[in-house]
């Protein structure tokens, strides 16, 4: 779609300084999920949706109506059928018309990986996750009337509402099906993918050993000094690196990974959260249960019982 003139919502933000963070997960939408999707049906006046951003990636699919969006200070219009792809902790604003109905879709980039984040996913996703804009932004509806991608965003918000059992996997499906269509197009097309210039294909390498070596020793001492040494890199050199990779520290993805192994053992043995922790590689349960709640906003016991309540709920 081409851009238009949107006076009111192109002054917003153009950058993160001007917009206002928004935490998924304080906002309600998430719970221990790494996703989420609702419908919204605009009323019968216009409004707005100041800037904002977030480290989820965003889909924006409007079914009738139209509205007008502000994206890292590009304005689109945006009608029936078509398509908005935000990426993570991209500013984005919307002026949103009377009578619009749209779903919105936010996921964590990290549920693109499977639970073994193994390497060959690394070569795929991790291009998308270093970009700091997506190659194309609106997908007119023209180009998705021959594709399943309205329909897996409906499928994704229909599960979302309904939550049958197992619905978390037909959802990670769902948007793991929408994502490799992305990438099909753009490679078909010889989109890049915006990576800093700077990042060496040997570098990406070298990350996919630091992330697999990770993944197999997550459980013992792991330190940024010894990743540092097996690339060959500074510290210094190496911390900047990985954080400009995978948008995280070096020590952030690593409770990262910890964390999220710890959620498997949670919800599959009966371990306390003692056992959990040193198996896991937290030097103690406290360390651990504040690691845990940072990142899940409860604590590991808290999750255990609301996996429950909606198993039960499911039932």
């Amino acid at each position: 779609m081409e851009e238009s003139g949107m006076t009111r919502v192109s002054k917003v933000q153009h950058g993160q300084d001007q917009a206002q963070y928004e935490d998924l997960f304080h906002a309600g939408r998430s719970g221990p999920l790494p996703f989420s999707s609702h419908l919204h049906v605009q009323g019968l006046q216009n409004d707005e949706v100041v800037a904002h951003y977030h480290e989820y990636i965003e889909i924006i699919h409007v079914l009738e109506g139209s509205l007008k969006a502000s994206v890292s200070g590009h304005e689109f219009s945006i009608s029936g059928g078509d398509l908005l792809l935000v990426n993570s902790m991209e500013p984005h604003a919307f002026r949103r018309s009377r009578s619009c109905r749209y779903i919105c879709l936010q996921f964590d980039p990290y549920v693109l990986f499977s639970t073994s984040r193994m390497t060959f996913e690394t070569r795929y996703i991790m291009p998308f996750i270093m970009s700091s804009s997506s190659p194309q932004r609106v997908i007119p509806a023209k180009e998705l009337a021959d594709t399943d991608i309205g329909r897996l965003v409906e499928d994704v918000n229909r599960e979302c509402s309904i939550r049958e059992y197992g619905f978390e996997l037909a959802v990670r499906a769902d948007i793991c099906r929408i994502f490799l269509w992305f990438l099909r197009k753009w490679h078909a097309q010889g989109v890049s993918m915006g990576m800093s210039s700077d990042i060496r294909s040997e570098d990406i390498a070298r990350l996919e050993g630091v992330l697999a070596f990770i993944d197999a020793n997550y459980m013992g001492t792991v330190s940024a000094d010894k990743m540092a040494s097996m690339c060959n890199m500074s510290y210094s050199y190496f911390s900047r690196f990985f954080k400009a990779s995978i948008g995280k520290t070096f020590s952030e993805y690593l409770t990262y990974v910890r964390v999220t192994e710890a959620e498997k053992l949670l919800v599959s043995t009966d371990k306390n959260v003692s056992q959990i922790a040193v198996e896991t590689g937290f030097s103690n349960a406290s360390y651990f249960i504040t690691q845990f709640k940072k990142l899940k906003h409860m604590t590991p016991k808290k999750f255990q019982q609301h996996l429950l309540i909606e198993d039960t709920s499911i039932d």
